[in-house]
């Protein structure tokens, strides 16, 4: 009797990964963590980019607070040092919420009716003596900023609302009169 062969003609495929192809993924992981690594090495790389997000994050809280109610504030205030601020937001003079952020090396100013870019016209320095406050009216529009001493920039606001951290476009808040906080330059 003639025995056949068990296997079929066409069994010779390897099963596993080629060379080139186990190469190509060490090259792609050792681009990608070369670039995150990179974002890790300076403690204070996304300090002012959590800055700016808890200023937007707080006057928004404070601007839907304020629907149908009034009297609603946020307060951003630097300690002594320069180390830290508070941002708070207020309902008559009652804390709904306050958070703590390092401002260790970072520059803080802010304007109202100043609508230039961060980059090309430095604000007015928010210190612990002088907090910036934005107050909210019942319909959620931005009725009256104020803090910075000796500012005449400050009072009602008729175009906007700059916060500047370091000067940078990237980290700059800008409030409209209608209450509205968004990252960046302010588009008037």
């Amino acid at each position: 009797m003639n025995e056949k062969s068990k296997d079929p003609p066409n069994q010779n495929r390897s099963i596993g990964f080629t060379i080139v192809e186990l190469v190509i993924v060490i090259f792609v992981l050792a681009v990608i963590s070369v670039t995150a690594m990179s974002r890790f090495s300076d403690e204070n790389a996304f300090t002012g980019f959590i800055v700016r997000d808890q200023i937007i994050s707080q006057a928004r809280r404070a601007q839907q607070g304020a629907f149908g109610r009034s009297n609603m504030s946020m307060v951003f205030t630097p300690n002594g040092a320069g180390t830290e601020a508070t941002v708070e937001v207020l309902q008559a003079s009652a804390a709904l919420s306050s958070f703590t952020l390092s401002i260790n090396a970072l520059t803080i100013t802010g304007d109202t009716n100043v609508t230039d870019s961060c980059a090309s016209t430095a604000g007015t320095s928010v210190t612990d003596t002088s907090p910036f406050t934005l107050t909210f009216g019942e319909l959620g529009d931005l009725v009256a900023s104020s803090g910075v001493a000796g500012a005449a920039s400050f009072g009602a606001p008729t175009t906007a609302v700059r916060f500047c951290i370091n000067e940078d476009i990237n980290y700059s808040v800008c409030v409209s009169p209608s209450g509205f906080a968004y990252p960046g330059d302010c588009d008037v």
